[in-house]
């Protein structure tokens, strides 16, 4: 009898759905469902279409390639399941071969019109004909409880001829009250040739109208060229970021980066990973002796699956001072930064975290004790998205800054809560 139950339950049903669930939960069932009617369906072109379908919405193009392939197979004429195999590769990074599959589909005399056009757009895009844009702005309102990053003490002891004296700092100095955020992303992209072209940029701004003195703005514009080699990528970066404080500018970043992303089969399965080295102008407007040249290697991992999202950003190099009169002269800085982000349903909740370390080879000052600065950095934030419609989002998130040190002057912490909207744009 038991062996009559598990028979029928592993039956191949007499048809599939034509497109897959909408929620990530259901496709994932779905895909569990169907792995156990592989015997049973095994000659069936519409069971393997369907699953490559799934698959492809669980983000795992490998997968969704083989199953799809079998269909096509069985049935060279599902038109349909020829774009999603096309999709498939095309995701694989296999662009010559989607882009001829898809020229054949486009050919087909049984495809409608409005499908030709689309099948037109998108052969541009992926023959570089077109450009792939996305961007997203968000509005943000909310509170933090040191919008001018003042040091976080009362009494600030200086080292005179005389002897020690204790300094005054005034509360006033560290400002809390309430600020509006904005935040514009954009990226577009392009392939030329075998390459890709991408350009990328931020303008983000936080106002507070109690205290305009403490408002910023932060403008930054990059971009990239990479190319394959070695069954990897390598490409080269450029940029730059520009700060402003109270409506004067304070610091400018200026850098160039050398980046190759390693062949696939030297990464975690749904992961990839980048080494570089980066070189990096910083300058202070309003403190032109502070200025320095950065150089250092980099590496990242990202990691993605139907519900996870995993970033690790690994940095160290020295930056020269530029002039010999700097304070602390010569400094080594080395960065950690950790983003994970979970999706619920059509939600996603995320988690940054970040650990910095500045050490100055020289004294800071002889006021300050003489002794060698050392700085470290750490930040954390909570986010959580919700899905409204079409492509708006509500967005909240808590954020805590804390800056440590061996000078009483540079410790800080700020905690910050904001809501807002997002929009997503295609």
């Amino acid at each position: 009898m038991a062996a009559e139950l598990s028979t029928a339950a592993a039956r191949c049903p007499t048809s599939f759905p034509v497109q897959p669930p909408t929620d990530p939960a259901q496709v994932r069932a779905e895909a569990d469902r169907l792995s156990a009617l592989g015997e049973s369906c095994q000659d069936r072109a519409d069971y393997f279409a369907y699953q490559g379908l799934l698959l492809l919405s669980l983000k795992r193009p490998q997968q969704a390639a083989l199953a799809l392939e079998k269909a096509l197979l069985l049935n060279p004429d599902l038109a349909g399941t020829q774009l999603d195999y096309a999709q498939a590769l095309g995701e694989m990074g296999e662009r010559d071969s989607a882009i001829s599959l898809v020229g054949e589909v486009a050919r087909r005399p049984d495809i409608p019109l409005p499908l030709q056009e689309w099948l037109a757009d998108q052969l541009g895009v992926w023959e570089g004909n077109n450009w792939l844009v996305d961007w997203s702005m968000e509005v943000l309102a909310g509170a933090e409880s040191n919008l001018n990053s003042a040091p976080g003490i009362q009494f600030l002891t200086l080292t005179l001829p005389g002897g020690s004296v204790p300094v005054h700092l005034a509360d006033s100095d560290r400002v809390a009250g309430g600020a509006v955020r904005t935040t514009l992303l954009g990226s577009a992209a392009r392939a030329v040739g075998s390459g890709l072209v991408l350009f990328s940029g931020e303008i983000s701004t936080r106002n507070s109208p109690a205290a305009s003195d403490t408002n910023q703005s932060i403008v930054s514009a990059n971009a990239a060229y990479f190319h394959p080699l070695l069954d990897g990528q390598i490409g080269v970066r450029t940029g730059q970021t520009r700060l402003s404080i109270g409506g004067e500018p304070s610091y400018t970043s200026t850098g160039l980066g050398l980046i190759y992303q390693l062949p696939l089969q030297f990464a975690p399965t749904g992961c990839t990973t980048n080494l570089g080295y980066g070189f990096e102008n910083r300058d202070f407007p309003r403190a032109t002796f502070q200025a320095g040249r950065y150089a250092g290697p980099r590496a990242w991992l990202y990691c993605r699956s139907d519900l996870w999202e995993v970033n690790v950003l690994l940095q160290d190099g020295d930056e020269r001072a530029r002039d010999t009169d700097r304070l602390g002269g010569d400094q080594r800085r080395s960065d950690i930064t950790l983003g994970l982000s979970r999706k619920l349903g059509a939600n996603t909740l995320s988690l940054w975290a970040q650990r910095g370390r500045d050490t100055d080879q020289l004294g800071y000052s002889p006021l300050l004790g003489g002794q060698a600065r050392s700085v470290d950095r750490l930040a954390a934030r909570v986010s959580y998205e919700h899905f409204l419609a079409d492509q708006w989002s509500l967005v909240g998130y808590l954020e805590k800054t804390l800056q440590k040190s061996n000078i009483e002057l540079f410790r800080m912490q700020n905690e910050a809560l904001y809501f807002g909207v997002r929009f997503r744009g295609k």
